[in-house]
C-alpha cells in the first residue's frame, strides 16, 4: 500500500523521488524515477532533520512540521509521518510545490501508518 501512496508524488510533474525515512537515515521505502542514492539521501536528511531539531530547540522547542532545502539543482520536502519517521520527496525547483502539498495532505492518514 505505502509503494502505492508514494507512486502518487512521483507522477506528479518536477518529482523524482518520493522516500520514507527514520531520522537515523534508515531508508524504509522508496519508489523513484531517476538514479537516486538512498543512502546518501538517508545520510543527508539525517543530518538536516538533527540541525532542524537543534534550530527549534533554541527557539523554543517547536516540533518540525516540514523542512524544506533547495538546491540549485532539485530540492527536497522533508514532513514527519510519526516520531521518528519522515516522507521526503525530492523535486525539480520548478515543481508545483502546492499541488504537492495537497498530495501529501490527502494521503497522510495512509502514510502514517508506516512501521
Amino acid at each position: 500500500m505505502l509503494n502505492e501512496v508514494l507512486g502518487r508524488f512521483i507522477i506528479l510533474d518536477g518529482v523524482s523521488s518520493a522516500t520514507i525515512i527514520r531520522d537515523s537515515g534508515e531508508v524504509l521505502y522508496s519508489r523513484s524515477i531517476t538514479d537516486f542514492n538512498n543512502a546518501e539521501l538517508g545520510a543527508v536528511i539525517s543530518f538536516v532533520l538533527a540541525e532542524s531539531r537543534a534550530i527549534a530547540l533554541k527557539m523554543g522547542n517547536e516540533p518540525i512540521n516540514r523542512v524544506f532545502v533547495e538546491f540549485r539543482d532539485y530540492l527536497i520536502i522533508t514532513e514527519p509521518l510519526k516520531e521518528h519517521v519522515y516522507i521526503v520527496l525530492v523535486a525539480k525547483p520548478g515543481a508545483n510545490v502546492a499541488q504537492i502539498n495537497m498530495e501529501l495532505k490527502k494521503n497522510m492518514d495512509k502514510l502514517s501508518t508506516v512501521s
